[in-house]
């Protein structure tokens, strides 16, 4: 990874006002601080723009990423087919890897390195969200605390909130005994860089606890269509990059982005989207919300087929043309086609966001952890709109699924003893009072 190197303040550009006369020693420094903040941004423009390798090296290239994203697809198989808790623990994981690469970005660069705590109050903050985060979302709802079998963590969750507060209130009181005379431009703007990270990799990702819950489906399939759309746009940019439209994409922010590439992936994207879900519906324990966390129970998963899994026949006015009417399908086939577009049209600009991080600290991936892709972070930069554009599209457009039986008997067992005698009393008196057939 390539260093920035910071310029002296004398270097700066002329257009940059005249620095007020040092009122004291502390003053002095505080202004030499904020000057060094400044030549770091300018010290990280963007590199030169990176073009695809040729020949032997562009073959390598194709073929490590072909294997290493297929031994990935495999690997995340294996974790849906684990069960709910494996993917949850996977998201989780990948939290923790995303801030990581996400702060060595500035941490790398930083300028003073004799800044208290400086590691230490970046995480206790990214996992105070996260207990809050995950403790609110398995503590309030019901459908999600019903999940949870065990005595000891039932009676821990209602706690998980006023324990994240108090750990809220630890960091702050720290963060701020933290600053330093001369540091605080510097200090304030890694505070600000933390809580934009958390943003990205905990309150965005929040949405994919619903997504694995409502259904693996739901957190399978959009998964799917970000993974089809970068790998189609990535061999159609191959394939006929700058040939047919001429001009760049998006200039020298990613440099090896066509046209071409942008728009046949969203074409084989569509196509993805409107076949895949055909094929997973087929699968009970894909299409069916949680009703438990116990490993290997995904492969025993049964309910009513939800009616966005079932075939419908529609009118087809528009097809009036080809001598068709009516037509039958999935009616999640229709909602796959929405999401498909998002998919082409919206999540690639996560990527590109990234790409921009990338380019003004002069990188070329966050991470080299898998062989050919970069880091976690430059393999899910467009999963994480993405699964949250799924979360809200559900709520909006689909809705929850009916409870199912075994769902119902998980909400009652979580209810206390003379709350069970209360609704036993109340089911025995509907049911009394319902006409006999």
């Amino acid at each position: 990874m390539a260093r920035a190197q910071f310029a002296a303040p004398t270097a700066m550009p002329l257009t940059r006002r005249a620095p007020r006369k040092a009122s004291s020693k502390a003053s002095s420094s505080e202004e030499d601080s904020d000057t060094g903040t400044d030549t770091e941004l300018n010290a990280a423009a963007p590199a030169p723009a990176a073009k695809h390798s040729k020949g032997e090296n562009k073959l390598k290239k194709l073929l490590k990423r072909l294997i290493f994203g297929t031994m990935l697809l495999w690997t995340q198989i294996g974790i849906i087919a684990a069960g709910h808790l494996p993917v949850l623990v996977e998201v989780q994981l990948i939290q923790i890897a995303m801030f990581r690469e996400l702060v060595n970005v500035r941490y790398s660069k930083r300028i003073h390195k004799d800044v208290p705590l400086f590691r230490t109050t970046q995480w206790g903050w990214f996992y105070a969200c996260m207990l809050y985060s995950y403790g609110k979302s398995f503590s309030t709802d019901q459908r999600l605390y019903s999940l949870v079998k065990s005595p000891t963590a039932q009676a821990l969750l209602p706690y998980a909130e006023a324990v994240s507060m108090l750990a809220y209130s630890l960091l702050l009181v720290t963060s701020v005994l933290a600053l330093r005379a001369g540091h605080y431009r510097y200090q304030v703007g890694q505070l600000a860089w933390t809580i934009a990270i958390i943003v990205i990799t905990v309150a965005q990702v929040n949405s994919f606890i619903d997504n694995i819950f409502n259904g693996l489906f739901w957190y399978m399939f959009p998964v799917s269509l970000v993974i089809c759309n970068d790998s189609m746009a990535y061999f159609c940019g191959m394939a006929f990059g700058k040939k047919f439209i001429k001009a760049r994409f998006l200039g020298a922010l990613s440099p090896n982005k066509t046209w071409e590439g942008f728009i046949g992936g969203g074409f084989f994207t569509l196509i993805w989207a409107f076949t895949f879900p055909l094929l997973l519906s087929c699968f009970d324990p894909l299409i069916c919300p949680a009703d438990d966390l116990a490993l290997g129970k995904s492969f025993s998963l049964r309910c009513d087929t939800p009616a966005v899994f079932q075939w419908r026949t529609f009118d087809a006015p528009a097809l009036g043309w080809a001598g068709i009417s009516q037509i039958t399908l999935l009616p999640i086939q229709l909602h796959a086609l929405v999401l498909g577009l998002f998919a082409s049209v919206v999540a690639p600009f996560g990527g590109f966001f990234a790409s921009g991080i990338k380019r003004a600290y002069k990188m070329d991936d966050f991470a080299s952890l898998i062989p050919g892709h970069g880091g976690v972070f430059d393999r899910v930069d467009c999963q994480l709109i993405m699964g949250l554009a799924t979360q809200i599209y559900f709520t909006t457009f689909i809705g929850r699924y009916p409870l199912s039986l075994a769902r119902v008997q998980s909400l009652v067992a979580a209810l206390s003893v003379a709350d069970q005698r209360e609704l036993h009393a109340a089911l025995g008196k509907a049911l009394k009072a319902m006409p006999r057939s």
